[in-house]
């Protein structure tokens, strides 16, 4: 591997977007609201944190939990156990030492955690664009295209699941190519590591990269020729690696190994009956099991930016094309079976998901792991129209015009719409979309109308009533300790001072107030609207 030369100015180019990147985003972290996933993976976390303290270090965790109480671990409601739980059992590690008091910086804690661990992945990221590239300023701008995605910037914050997934995956596929690249033991034990990390220590479905990496080496050494005793043993050392980290990872599986990864696989193929979460989809609310097949292919069309779709269907159509014409050779060169796994990382878990509907999160989350391949066929497309271009200047010169008022137009709306990023859709998704689609399913916008309510009333009890399935429990906890105090959302005797609604899931079972009643009692007091789009309402009592 070439050594990093800080001489170089495109290295000192490079070094200042990251850092301006970095700075953006740790800066903006107290901005983002807490999602209503947080509080359970964190409870999951202390769970996991006394179960193996139970087995390592039981006098001491005896203390430790003097006076609080936890599910058992073997407690069949504990389902958690059958995912990965490395960054609720670091987060809680570090509250633990740190001894943090206050709910808002227990959240801001793991808010952190999870943007410097996308920030990381934004670095391999580019590593793994120029591996397959070999031009750095492709790289670059594939992860520009990566960062400016509202949807995964604004979810880099407050995902404690989707996005550290996505993250480590491409640390998975960066040093899975690279031990193909260069087959000897060194790298094929960081590559098992890394494997076990993403597979017990984020999700199972991390058993894609070895699945397919593994594979695809033996087929090209194989094809190739190039069977040698050293790089077989490389192999099965990695293997090896990947299995005992995978067992390390998991503390469900320190006990029975074998037996209980079977039941890790035997419960995701029951996830689908067992998540009943509706979704609102096309102005319908619907059941997972029913949702269309097209339903994640629809949501990735209307919130990924128009310019790197129609980059990615030419990125595509030029790999189908080149294969077709050369398909001997291709399987001589290492780029093919690169790209050949990065397709699979799109187009697997995508078919999968139109045959096995009844898994899919709202909107298109469960999927946001194959975007950095998305991306990465918008590089394809890039470069294939560039060197098409490339001599009709003018052309050429529009090309890249449209690349930069992309780029330009992007970090406008991020900018604009701050801290409401998820809340992007592009045209094709039409107007009314509060109406039409799940926006705000975790609660997200809560934080900033909560806290105008604050600024702009001074008394110390605020009564306060929520009119969506978003529990006021979690949504607070995105408030400063004193704050917080002030929100009162626990009561009965009297009708609230403020209406609060994100319009997710207002079914008569969880909209508590009728229209009627807010039109005759209330009237809006603060609307955050994106794009046209209400996403998040005060309303306050009138005459009051």
């Amino acid at each position: 591997m070439k050594k990093f030369n800080f001489k170089n100015e495109n290295n000192v180019f490079v070094i200042l977007i990251f850092s301006l990147m970095f700075l953006i985003g740790i800066l903006q972290v107290n901005d983002y609201g807490v999602s209503s996933d947080s509080n359970d993976q964190r409870h999951s976390g202390f769970i996991e944190l006394n179960h193996i303290g139970q087995k390592i270090l039981p006098s001491i965790t005896k203390k430790l939990t003097a006076g609080k109480k936890y599910i058992s671990y073997d407690d069949e409601g504990y389902k958690e156990k059958y995912s990965g739980q490395i960054f609720n059992i670091t987060t809680g590690l570090i509250e633990i030492i740190l001894k943090i008091k206050e709910d808002r910086e227990k959240f801001l804690l793991r808010q952190y955690i999870y943007f410097i661990t996308f920030f990381l992945c934004m670095i391999v990221f580019y590593k793994l664009c120029n591996q397959r590239f070999k031009n750095w300023k492709i790289a670059l701008l594939g992860v520009i295209f990566l960062y400016l995605s509202p949807r995964i910037f604004a979810y880099s914050f407050s995902d404690p699941k989707d996005i550290p997934f996505m993250s480590l995956l491409v640390f998975s596929i960066f040093f899975g190519l690279k031990f193909f690249d260069n087959i000897n033991i060194k790298n094929g034990i960081i590559f098992g590591f890394i494997n076990g990390l993403v597979i017990s220590g984020v999700r199972i479905f991390g058993l894609v990269s070895p699945m397919l990496i593994y594979p695809s080496i033996i087929f090209y050494l194989i094809i190739t020729k190039k069977v040698k005793l050293e790089k077989i043993l490389s192999i099965v050392y990695s293997i090896i690696v990947t299995i005992l980290f995978t067992i390390l990872f998991k503390p469900y599986l320190w006990d029975e190994p074998l037996e209980n990864f079977l039941n890790v696989l035997t419960y995701l193929g029951k996830f689908g009956e067992l998540w009943q979460v509706k979704n609102l989809f096309l102005g319908k609310i619907i059941l997972p099991e029913n949702l269309p097949w097209y339903y994640s292919l629809y949501w990735i069309t209307i919130t990924t930016p128009i310019t790197y779709t129609a980059l990615f269907l030419v990125g595509l159509f030029a790999f189908i094309k080149k294969f077709i014409k050369n398909t001997k050779i291709k399987f001589y060169e290492k780029e093919f079976y690169f790209d050949i796994i990065f397709l699979a990382l799109i187009f697997g878990p995508l078919i999968g998901t139109m045959i096995l509907k009844s898994g899919s999160f709202n909107s298109w989350r469960h999927l946001f792991f194959i975007y950095p391949y998305i991306i990465i066929f918008t590089l394809h497309g890039y470069r294939c129209l560039s060197k098409i271009l490339i001599e009709k200047k003018n052309i050429l010169k529009t090309q890249n015009l449209l690349i930069f008022l992309t780029i330009f137009y992007l970090i406008f709306w991020n900018i604009k719409n701050h801290p409401h990023q998820y809340a992007y859709f592009n045209f094709i998704a039409g107007k009314d979309v509060h109406k039409r689609f799940d926006v705000d399913y975790w609660g997200l916008s809560y934080a900033e109308n909560l806290k105008y309510i604050l600024k702009n009333d001074n008394r110390e009890r605020i009564y306060v009533k929520n009119n969506s399935m978003n529990k006021m429990l979690l949504i607070v906890k995105s408030l400063d300790k004193k704050q917080a105090k002030r929100i009162i959302y626990n009561f009965k005797e009297r009708n609230p001072d403020y209406i609060i609604t994100n319009y997710y899931m207002e079914t008569e079972k969880y909209k508590k107030f009728s229209d009627d009643f807010l039109n005759e009692k209330y009237f809006i007091f603060n609307e955050i609207i994106v794009d046209g789009n209400k996403i998040n309402t005060v309303f306050k009592k009138i005459n009051d």
